[in-house]
This record gives structure tokens, sequence and C-alpha cells, in this order.
């Protein structure tokens, strides 16, 4: 009896450590799986609508749209050109609501007109914008494509690889993703694209990667930072915790460590060579940090690590009432911000 009362424990162990492992493997293969593969409901609406927008805006010669080949491992990124010009865009943030225990809500109005195209603009720069994860190049067209093209910058939208339009198995969290720009500089100069000194805007995944970035690559003049992650592993606990409460039920940081570490192993690379902070400490060009206080997804202290190893002439604002989804959109308060540090850093005053 008690053979058998242990034969039934032993199996139930086991069963038990096989989900373990089980659940440990999807997780790994979430973490780093191409978000397009599963191309969430936020991403499927951005590209629906921005495929009639974006034919409308090649017709008039104010976009063009191009795929560099990434080498490493092998992808196509996609790429959109947007010209500079008078887009006549509008951008209001109509309500801001922030209750003591709650964050803030936005609801927004924007308009543009893209019949305009004899009205562009002499590029005085360039501007690259890196979209946050499980979003694509289309959700960084307003409002800051449209605001920056505005302001007179060519700015290249990227589809980061796994993303959007661009191909590739998995993601890096900037592993893989440096060599991607330095590719898609190199080709866009190649073609005369390149106008100016080039400065980039990244949000949340998309900020990470573009200090990773500009740490690499000499021509990046200044980065502004929105959200970013210090910690990559930190920030892929803290995200998860907070998006997927459920699942994270249960799961110790062991189990989670483990499947890291799987991860990076499907992946290819090595956690090593995504340090943010080591990248922050190492660039030599200034960065503008931007974060929302009630964020709870990628928290201020990530800004406030990086910026204390920032370079000279960097600057860190936080906004009290903004969480991680608002902050991507406060034009109304970061816009100024960010149009300014362009034109201080890459001298188009």
């Amino acid at each position: 009896m008690h053979l058998r009362r242990a034969a039934r424990i032993v199996l139930l162990l086991g069963a038990a450590l096989a989900l373990s492992g089980c659940v440990s493997g999807m997780l790994a293969k979430r973490l780093v799986e191409a978000p397009n593969r599963h191309t969430p409901a936020l991403m499927s609406q951005a590209l629906r609508e921005g495929e009639g927008l974006i034919r409308a805006m090649t017709e008039k010669r104010l976009v063009r749209v191009l795929q560099v080949p990434a080498a490493q491992p092998r992808a196509q990124i996609e790429v959109m050109v947007l010209e500079p010009a008078d887009y006549r865009f509008g951008f209001k943030v109509e309500h801001t609501l922030a209750q003591k225990d709650e964050p803030a809500t936005l609801r927004v109005r924007a308009k543009w007109d893209v019949t305009n195209g004899h009205a562009l603009l002499t590029p005085k720069a360039t501007v690259v914008l890196l979209h946050g994860i499980m979003m694509s190049k289309e959700t960084m067209l307003a409002p800051w494509g449209l605001a920056l093209a505005e302001a007179g910058y060519r700015v290249i939208l990227v589809d980061l690889r796994g993303h959007g339009r661009s191909t590739g198995k998995w993601i890096g969290y900037g592993a893989w993703e440096v060599d991607d720009l330095r590719r898609v500089i190199d080709e866009l100069d190649h073609r005369g694209l390149i106008v100016g000194r080039v400065g980039v805007l990244g949000l949340s995944y998309g900020a990470s990667v573009a200090l990773q970035w500009a740490a690499a690559d000499p021509r990046v003049a200044t980065v502004v930072a929105l959200a970013p992650f210090s910690d990559a592993r930190r920030a892929i606990r803290e995200f998860t915790r907070v998006a997927a409460p459920k699942l994270m039920d249960g799961f110790s940081d062991a189990d989670f460590q483990a499947a890291e570490e799987r991860a990076a192993r499907l992946a290819g690379f090595d956690w090593s060579a995504v340090d943010v902070l080591a990248a922050t400490r190492r660039l030599r060009v200034p960065v503008l940090f931007v974060h929302g206080g009630r964020d709870t997804m990628i928290v201020p202290e990530h800004s406030e690590a990086l910026f204390r190893v920032a370079p000279p002439g960097s600057r860190r604002e936080v906004l009290a009432d903004d969480n991680h989804f608002t902050i991507g959109l406060r034009l109304d308060e970061v816009g100024p911000l960010v149009t300014a540090w362009f034109c201080d850093h890459l001298q188009t005053r």
C-alpha cells in the first residue's frame, strides 16, 4: 500500500516537473519569438490602417518603403522614409485623468493631410524612429513621425526584426538589432537619403535598442529615450508580471531565470550582449530620457539608472501622472522637449 502511494507521488511529481518544463519552454519561446508570428491586435490594426495612408503618401512622393537585408541572423528589415512636408498635422490631447491610485489615461485626436505633396521642405537632418515591443513602424507615424517631418526632418521609421513587415524568426533585445540598424544607415547613406546629422528617438524596447546602437555607431549624434529599460531581463520580468499576472502565478524567479537562459539559447545570443547600462556608459553623445512616473511595466528606476551613467549634457524628465502607454503619446508635453533637443544636438537651429 505504501509502495503504491509512493509510486503515485513519484508519478505526480514527475508530471508536475514535466508540466513546469513545458511551461518554462513555452515562456522561453515567447520571450524571443518574433512578435509578428503571433500579431497582436494593436499591431494588426496599425498595419491595416497604415496601408491606405502609406499608399497615398507614396503616390505623392512623401514616402518610400525599402527592404534592407540583415546578415546575422538573416532577415529583411522594412524601412519607411518620410519626407519633411507641411502635413497640416494636428494632434490634440483632449483629456487626461489621474486619480490618486490610478495611472493616467489619455484621449487624443489626430488629423493630417497627405494631399500637400507640393509642400515638401528641404530636410535639415535625419531622425530614426524605433517602436516598442509588439508594435510596428506605423505606430510611430503619429504623433512622432509626422510631427518631426513637419519640423523639417527626414524621418526614418524602422520595423525592428520580427516586427511589422520585417522578417526574422527571433528578436534579440539589441543583440541583433544594433547591426541591423547599422546596415539600414549604410543602405540609406548609399542611396543619398541620410541628410545632416542622425538622431534617434525610441520608445520602450526601441529606446533601449537605440541606446545600444548609439554606443556602437558614431554616426548617431543624439538619442531620445522614452521609457527605456536598463536591464533587459529585469524588464522582461516586470513587464510580464504586470501584463500577464496569471501566467506568473507560482512561477519562481528561478523558473523565470531558466526560461530566460533557454530563450537566449533558442535565439542564439548571450544576455551579456544586451547590456544597456554598459552601452549607455560607453556613449559619447547626450541623451534625453523621458519616463512616466506611474509606469509599472518599465519602472522609472530604469531610466534613473541609465541617466546616472549617461554622458555629460544628458537630461531626464519624469511626467508624474503618465504610465507606459501614455508617455509615447504626450506630444503636448514631450513634443516641445524633443524638438528643442533635436534642434540643439543635430545643429538645426
